[in-house]
C-alpha cells in the first residue's frame, strides 16, 4: 500500500510518521511518499524522519520528492497537511484583523475565510491530479480550514473518497472519559457541530446519558475537582457549560468569550503565528547544524524539545496566558488551568484510525468532517458537518442527529454560510463574495470593517490571493 503525504515537511509530519511505523505491517503499507514544494524544508524533515525509520527497522521504504506526479501517482491513501502561504501567510492572517478589533486567529472569522481563499485553489489542483492519477484513492485532508476545504474538494474537486479529520473532538472524549472512569470505547459521544465548532450534548454508556447529572452537579467543588483535566470546561468555565447543558468545541471560545479572547491576543507580546515562526524558524537552523554535523540523534532531539514547547503553549494567548514565560492560563470565571490541547496532538491518531476501519472493514464510529447527508437537521444536505460517523470497507456513513440546540444551530448555519461564500470566491475569484463572507461572519463588528480587512489582505499576501478580483 502506498500512503502520499502533501506538505510533508510540515513540523507535525514526523508525529505522523511515528503513527505510522506503529500500524504499518497492519495496514500494509509498503511505500510512504513524502511530497513538499520546499525542498530544503523537505530534506531537513526528511532527515528525522529516515532516522526513524532506520531505527524501527525500515519497516517501508520513504521517499521524498517536490514532485506532486510522482507522489500522488498510484496512491492507496493521501493525506493533505499543506499551508499556503506557510507561517508567515498565518501571522498575516491573524495580526490584520487584530489592527481593526477582531479576532485575529487561524481558522477562526477573518483568518479562517483568508486561508480558505488562498488554499482552496491549490486543494483543487492536487483533487485533479489525483483524479487522473489516483482515481481510487481516499483524500484525507488535515489542511484547515478542514471542513472547509473538505467541502470545496467534494463540490468543486470531483472527489467523493475524501474526509476531513480533526483532533479535536475525539481528544475531548478522551479527557472526559478517564475524568469520569468510563470505557471510552464502550462509550457514544452524542457530538454535532461543524469544523472547529461543536458541542458533545451527551455521553451514553450502556444506554444511559452519564454526562447529563455530571453537568448539573458543576456547582459542587468536587466534581469540577474531578473534571479539571477537561480542557473545555476549564477554559469556558464551569458556571457556563453547566447553563449551556453541553460541552463546547474549544475554538467556541472565540465566540463566548470574543471580548476577553481580543483583550489577550492584543495584549499579548505575540500570536500564536508569530510565536510559531519564531519557533519553528529556530528548529530549522538548528536541524540543519545537526544535520551538517551528521547527528540524527541530535536532530531528534532538538525536534521533541520544540513540539513539547509547542504543545504546552496550545491556546495560551487567547485564554490570557504569556506565551513568552509560559504562565498559566486562567479559564472562564472559575479560574480552572487550560492545559495545552489540540493543534498538534492526535491527527496522525485520527488519520491512521480512518485509514484502518477503511483497510480492515472495522466499523468504526469516528467523529470527522463529510457531507452532511440529513446527519443534522436544519443544514444543507450536501454541506460538510463535522459529526459521529461509520467507518468501513465502504467509506464512510455520518449518523442520524436530528434536530439540535437552537444555539448551536443559529450558529452553524450562519458560519456555514460564510464557508459557502468563500468557496465561491476563492473558485471564481469574486472579491464581493469574500467581502460578503467576512460582513456576514459573527466576529466583524460591520462591511465596513470586512471590506478594510480583506483590502488589507489582498495587500499583504499578494500573488497567493491574486486570484481574488474587484
Amino acid at each position: 500500500m502506498k500512503l502520499t503525504i502533501l506538505g510533508g515537511a510540515g513540523v507535525r509530519t514526523p508525529l505522523f510518521v511515528q503513527g505510522i511505523l506503529k500500524l504499518s505491517s497492519d495496514l500494509g503499507i509498503d511505500e510512504v511518499h513524502l511530497m513538499d514544494s520546499d525542498a530544503d524544508k523537505l530534506g531537513l524533515i526528511g532527515f528525522i524522519i529516515e532516522e526513524m525509520v532506520t531505527h524501527a527497522g525500515n519497516p517501508f521504504h520513504v521517499k521524498f520528492s517536490t514532485d506532486a506526479r510522482e507522489a500522488i501517482e498510484g496512491a492507496d491513501f493521501v493525506v493533505s497537511a499543506l499551508r499556503v502561504g506557510g507561517l508567515e501567510g498565518r501571522v498575516i492572517d491573524e495580526t490584520v484583523p487584530l489592527r481593526h478589533g477582531v479576532i485575529g486567529q487561524e481558522t477562526t472569522g477573518p483568518g479562517g475565510i483568508c486561508m480558505g481563499l488562498r488554499t482552496i485553489p491549490v486543494m483543487l489542483r492536487y483533487a485533479k491530479l489525483i483524479r487522473e492519477l489516483a482515481p481510487k484513492a481516499w483524500l484525507i485532508n488535515f489542511t484547515n480550514p478542514s471542513g472547509m476545504i473538505t467541502e470545496a474538494l467534494l463540490s468543486h474537486g470531483g472527489m467523493t473518497r475524501v474526509v476531513g479529520v480533526c483532533d479535536g473532538p475525539s481528544s475531548m472524549f478522551h479527557k472526559l472519559a478517564v475524568a469520569l472512569g468510563i470505557d471510552e470505547s464502550r462509550a457514544y459521544f452524542d457530538y454535532f457541530g461543524l469544523n472547529h465548532l461543536g458541542w458533545l450534548r451527551a455521553v451514553y454508556v450502556d444506554g444511559q446519558d452519564v454526562l447529563k447529572d455530571v453537568l448539573a452537579g458543576l456547582d459542587d467543588p468536587t466534581v469540577r475537582e474531578r473534571l479539571r483535566e477537561v480542557h473545555e470546561i476549564s477554559i469556558f468555565g464551569a458556571g457556563f457549560v453547566k447553563e449551556l447543558g453541553m460541552i463546547p468545541n474549544e475554538y467556541l471560545y472565540y465566540y463566548y468569550y470574543n471580548r476577553e479572547a481580543l483583550e489577550h491576543i492584543r495584549s499579548a507580546k505575540v500570536t500564536r503565528g508569530q510565536f510559531l515562526l519564531r519557533t519553528t524558524t529556530d528548529l530549522l537552523r538548528r536541524l540543519r547544524a545537526a544535520k551538517a554535523k551528521g547527528d540524527a540523534c541530535l536532530a531528534l532531539k532538538e525536534y521533541t524539545e520544540y513540539i513539547d514547547t509547542r504543545h504546552r503553549m496550545y491556546m495560551r494567548t487567547e485564554t490570557g496566558a504569556d506565551l513568552e514565560t509560559g504562565a498559566t492560563a486562567q479559564g472562564g470565571s472559575d479560574g480552572q488551568q487550560a492545559p495545552a490541547n489540540g493543534e498538534d496532538g492526535g491527527y496522525d491518531r485520527i488519520a491512521l484510525g480512518v485509514m484502518k476501519a477503511i483497510r480492515l472493514n472495522l466499523n468504526q464510529v469516528m467523529v470527522l468532517n463529510t457531507r452532511n447527508d440529513g446527519a443534522v437537521s436544519g443544514l444543507d444536505p450536501d454541506c460538510v458537518a463535522e459529526v459521529p460517523c461509520i467507518v468501513n470497507a465502504n467509506g464512510l456513513r455520518p449518523l442520524t442527529l436530528g434536530a439540535v440546540p437552537g444555539e448551536g444551530l443559529g450558529l452553524m448555519q450562519i458560519v456555514k454560510e460564510c464557508e459557502k461564500l468563500t468557496i465561491k470566491a476563492a473558485v471564481t475569484g469574486s472579491y464581493n463574495a469574500a467581502w460578503k463572507a467576512l460582513a456576514i461572519h459573527p466576529l466583524v463588528p460591520s462591511a465596513a470593517v470586512a471590506r478594510e480587512i480583506l483590502d488589507e489582505y489582498l495587500r499583504q499576501h499578494g500573488a497567493v490571493l491574486s486570484h481574488i478580483r474587484r
